[in-house]
């Protein structure tokens, strides 16, 4: 019975992981539909609640790189505690490049059939530059990056986390097994290189192209990898008793996913009322809202109760389930409507008609791209691994996307 009630747990909790999936997706749909709007405010503070709220949720991007540093560096993780085999390098990187690049590529193919039909025309790259685009290179040029399929920046920047994540899980099996402390302090330094590189890139007016680089980012992988490191050594240290429940309690759970949201909320607050940019702003932009978002991921992976299983209502996690191909599809998608004057001018209208467009571009691309490709993955996993080779955990379901800015 403990086994069952361990199962049901871990469903439970995947189910929440894609609802808190969906949000994010969501947030960053609501973001660009607000932002392409001809009678948003153009520039400085934003004076309606409305307007904030919506400039805000593109934060739902960071709650994605959180999630990609929680659900892939666990079975680097727990390799390390457990002091047992390395994680199979060469099966880890097979699933990752199924699950992001056919999906990928046949949003590169629509966007270029799309804006050759219908525009716009001013985002398509020359066929010199779309090499570029093909290795995921787009943000190492002026000239590509922010083009095509603008949000694929964040691929980018996960893609080059992707390479870094077996040399750190490596690192630490080697230097330091059955340890908890060494990974600890390895993940703290990869967030004090974010925040030093984030606070010198705003000192000295760096690039675009420089702000854009992973760098920049490693503070909100490190939060959700710091949740992994937390759930695995709870598993190893703590395991669930016979009969009993797994993780914290449900006012423990509560507690921590409010204070998470309540991080959240804060950090938009600031950015919303603090005057023009500063040091302490630019350096911590990124490490707040991870932080908040770290706390609500470990509520879900270490926790229970009614706090954190809302989130895996069906309507909500299924969103979740494709919402890879919905942060692909609504901003080319929204691009074509609005050059076509196809979106109504009432913002909420807006919002529908792109939702409803890229939720049906989203269902189209799991149901005959990204299934097809995992499920490729799997059997080529089958067939070639050896039974005493050891498989890096997928995350929690195979339906969970990369982040992925991109769903993870």
């Amino acid at each position: 019975m403990a086994g069952v009630a361990t199962a049901q747990a871990s469903h439970r909790r995947s189910a929440s992981l894609d609802g808190l999936r969906a949000l994010a997706a969501l947030s960053v749909l609501a973001f660009h539909v607000w932002l392409y709007r001809d009678d948003r405010p153009k520039s400085g503070r934003r004076p309606e609640l409305l307007d904030a709220i919506l400039f805000e949720a593109n934060l739902g991007l960071v709650c994605f790189f959180v999630l990609s540093g929680y659900l892939l560096y666990r079975s680097f993780a727990r390799a390390a505690l457990a002091g047992g085999t390395r994680v199979a390098t060469r099966r880890y990187a097979v699933r990752r490049a199924a699950r992001i690049l056919p999906a990928y590529y046949a949003c590169l193919a629509g966007c270029l059939v799309l804006y050759a039909l219908f525009g716009p025309h001013n985002i398509t790259p020359t066929v010199g530059e779309m090499p570029l685009f093909l290795v995921l290179g787009q943000n190492y040029s002026n000239a590509t990056i922010m083009q095509l399929n603008p949000v694929t920046w964040t691929l980018v920047v996960e893609a080059a986390f992707y390479i870094l994540l077996p040399l750190l899980g490596l690192l630490v099996l080697r230097l330091a097994p059955r340890r908890a402390w060494p990974q600890v302090a390895m993940i703290l330094v990869l967030i004090a290189i974010s925040v030093a590189w984030n606070g010198l890139a705003y000192h000295h007016g760096w690039s675009p192209l420089v702000k854009k680089l992973l760098p920049g980012f490693l503070g909100a992988f490190g939060a959700g990898m710091l949740v992994a490191v937390w759930v695995e050594w709870r598993r190893i240290a703590r395991p669930p008793r016979e009969g009993g429940h797994d993780g914290l309690g449900p006012w423990a759970t509560g507690a921590l996913a409010l204070l998470g949201a309540l991080v959240v909320v804060g950090d938009g607050y600031w950015s919303e009322t603090v005057e023009g940019g500063n040091d302490a702003r630019a350096m911590f932009a990124m490490l707040m809202p991870a932080a908040g978002f770290a706390l609500i991921v470990a509520a879900i992976a270490g926790g229970r109760g009614r706090a954190v299983h809302w989130l895996g209502w069906r309507p909500l996690a299924a969103v979740g389930l494709v919402s890879y191909g919905l942060y692909l599809w609504h901003l080319p998608l929204l691009l074509v409507l609005r050059g076509q004057g196809l979106l109504p001018q009432a913002l909420w209208p807006r919002m529908l008609v792109v939702l409803v467009a890229a939720l049906v571009a989203a269902a189209v691309s799991w149901r005959y791209v990204e299934q097809p490709a995992m499920a490729w993955a799997a059997r080529r996993e089958r067939r070639r691994a050896p039974a005493s080779e050891a498989a890096p955990a997928a995350p929690v379901r195979p339906s969970q996307p990369v982040a992925e800015g991109a769903p993870s």
